[in-house]
Formats: structure tokens, C-alpha cells, sequence
């Protein structure tokens, strides 16, 4: 597994080391570097994947050339991205550097079980971006052999008419008494983030699948357009998440986004379960309602602190990136506050107050 990385060199990072635990979350101030250790990750899974004409610029991931991905306030003459399995002692390097114009890569790979899992074509690893794919009023069957539910998501729909009736791992069931399927299990936390239920169906002679919703209860199905847009974004991380196996790891960017603050909260109730099953997350948010919502999981005891890794980014004075690990007692109370970190509210509630 997947336990630490060390970045140097890239963008706005000089050099920060990251422990990532079954969830690990990533918050703090816009181009901090929260994106770029996200970005990363997408390298080392592209350069490992396949032999790529640029190391910078793939499937996943494009940033152009060497001198715009460079860390220019330090001068860096290379990026250098370490991936580390903890338990076997062995890591994953890859060099990044430009001469005479052309961009150059070197890999040293000790660890294959690190390999294997990084590697996208064995599916263990999955990426959903904040561009995901919003309400559509049918979606694409996937023929694609690399990815199973797609970077933008586009594909979990055919992915839960097809696996629908899967039956999941014990460790993935919240509720048993509703079935133990894909199918119930996807419904039961749709119905219990934002109150929906999803049903599929293939469009018969065609290469599409359409999905229909029903909202509080409603005895009509809907189709996507007319239920919001929040729905269509969750879905594709519940389908993701619970088709999941142990020891594989998901990469989720923004998922709070279109949603309730309390439906923010309650997904971060399903990223807490989904963790503890052995899933790892690393999930970048700016919602406070995220955040509070790991809080609410240690307090409740459905989270372990030893199992979370939350760290808030900013930058220092001199523009890079500074990282600091924001610490939980058992209570879920913050022991370190930090400058910036979800403090908003607070500050303008004390301008309404006038204090």
C-alpha cells in the first residue's frame, strides 16, 4: 500500500513529505499546492501506466512543459516525486528533468506490489476530478479497457447496470436487511445523503444507459435533469467507492461539490465507512462541512485518529508551499488551529456580533 510521498520541486513545492493514512484529506488556501500533490500522484500512475511521449503531459494529467511545472521561485533543476510502502521498506522514485530541451525521466521501482497498485490498467486505483460529468439525459456504455467508471465519472452509470446485482463484501454493507447488493447498497447511502434513489436501465439497441431518480420519497422516477444537479455529481462517488475493493485507493477531488451542507456531512459519514473497510482515500475538499465532518467521525468513534491525515496548505512568504498536519484528540476536538483553517465563519460571525 501506498503509505507516504515526498515531492520536490514542483510548482509551488519545494519539498514537502506527506504520510497518507486510510484517509487522508487535504484542505487549506486556493493554489497552495493541494492540487499539485493530487497532480503528483496522477504522474507517477500515468508514467508508471504507460511509456508516454512527455513524462508531463498524459492521460490523466497535462502540464505542458518542464519550465512551467518546475519549482522557478527555488530554481529546481528537477522534480522528484517518492512513493513508499511502509511495511516493505521499499519506494517508488521518479525523476523529472530538461536538458538541452527535452524532458527527461528516469523510474526506480523497488516495491512492485506499490507498482501493481499504481499502475491503472489493474484498476486498483481510481481518480475522479471535480470536472465530473453532471446530468445527462443518457450515458455511454464503457468500452474503454483502462479505466472501469472513468476520470470524470462518466461511466459509473453502465457500471452499476452491469454490476448492479453484485454482491459486496461484508465490510461494505451498512445495511443488510435492504439486500447486499451494488444496487441496495448505492441506494441506501443515496437515500440517506440527499433522500434519492437511482434505478438504471440499457437502452436496447443502442450503446447507452439511462438513469432515473426519485427524491423524497416520491413515487415517480425523474429523469437527471429534473432533480439537480448535486445528485448527478454524488452518484458517481457512491458507485465508485462501494465497488471498491480492500487495498485499492481512491482519489477524489471536491466532492462536496453542488451539495447541502448537511448532504456534505453525511458523505463524509460514507468516506469514514469506506476507509475503515480498508479503502484508501485521499480526497481533496474545501468544505468546512467535510471537515467538521472528520470530526464528528472521531467524536462518534467511527473513525480512529491513528487512520486520519488532514493537512491544511498555504504558502509562505517567499511563495511556496508550507504544510502543516492539523491534529484531532479523541473528541474530535482540533489541537493546533491554524490561520485560515474553516476560521470564516467564526470571523464574520464576531463582524455581526461586533466584537
Amino acid at each position: 500500500m501506498l503509505d507516504k510521498i515526498t515531492i520536490e520541486g514542483f510548482k509551488s513545492i519545494d519539498r514537502i513529505e506527506l504520510e497518507l493514512k486510510n484517509l487522508t484529506v487535504l484542505v487549506g488556501m486556493n493554489s497552495s499546492g493541494k492540487s499539485t500533490v493530487i497532480q503528483s500522484l496522477l504522474l507517477a500512475v500515468q508514467n508508471l501506466s504507460n511509456n508516454n511521449a512527455s513524462p508531463l503531459n498524459g492521460l490523466l494529467v497535462s502540464l505542458g512543459d518542464f519550465q512551467e511545472a518546475r519549482n522557478y521561485i527555488k530554481n529546481s533543476k528537477e522534480i522528484n516525486i517518492s512513493m513508499a510502502n511502509l511495511e516493505s521498506g521499499n519506494t517508488i522514485n521518479l525523476k523529472i528533468s530538461e536538458k538541452n530541451g527535452k524532458v527527461k525521466l528516469s523510474k526506480d521501482v523497488q516495491d512492485k506490489s506499490l507498482n501493481k497498485l499504481l499502475r491503472y490498467q489493474n484498476k486498483k486505483i481510481r481518480y475522479l476530478s471535480s470536472e465530473r460529468i453532471g446530468s445527462r439525459d443518457i450515458y455511454e456504455v464503457n468500452y474503454n479497457q483502462i479505466t472501469d467508471i472513468g476520470f470524470l465519472g462518466e461511466y459509473s452509470i453502465d457500471y452499476l447496470e452491469q454490476y448492479k446485482s453484485t454482491v459486496l463484501d461484508d465490510c461494505l454493507i451498512k445495511n443488510k436487511e435492504i439486500g447486499k447488493t451494488l444496487e441496495s447498497q448505492v441506494n441506501y447511502w443515496l437515500k440517506y445523503i440527499i433522500n434519492g434513489e437511482i434505478k438504471t436501465d440499457s437502452i436496447v439497441g443502442t450503446d447507452a444507459v439511462k438513469a432515473s431518480y426519485k427524491i423524497n420519497n416520491n413515487t415517480r422516477y425523474f429523469r437527471p435533469k429534473n432533480v439537480g444537479a448535486g445528485l448527478s455529481y454524488l452518484i458517481s462517488i457512491i458507485i465508485t467507492l462501494l465497488s471498491s475493493r480492500p487495498g485499492s485507493m481512491n482519489i477524489i477531488e471536491n466532492p462536496e461539490i453542488h451539495l447541502h451542507p448537511r448532504a456534505q456531512s453525511r458523505l463524509m459519514e460514507f468516506m469514514a465507512f469506506i476507509s475503515i473497510a480498508g479503502i484508501k482515500l485521499i480526497v481533496e475538499t474545501h468544505s468546512d462541512h467535510i471537515f467538521n465532518g472528520i470530526r464528528k467521525s472521531i467524536y462518534k468513534n467511527e473513525l480512529n485518529i491513528e487512520d486520519v491525515a488532514t493537512y491544511y496548505f498555504d504558502l509562505n512568504d517567499d511563495g511556496t508551499s508550507n504544510v502543516n498536519k492539523v491534529m484531532f484528540n479523541e473528541e474530535g476536538k482540533v489541537l493546533n488551529y491554524l490561520d485560515g483553517l474553516f476560521d470564516q465563519f467564526d470571523e464574520d460571525l464576531d463582524t455581526l456580533l461586533g466584537f
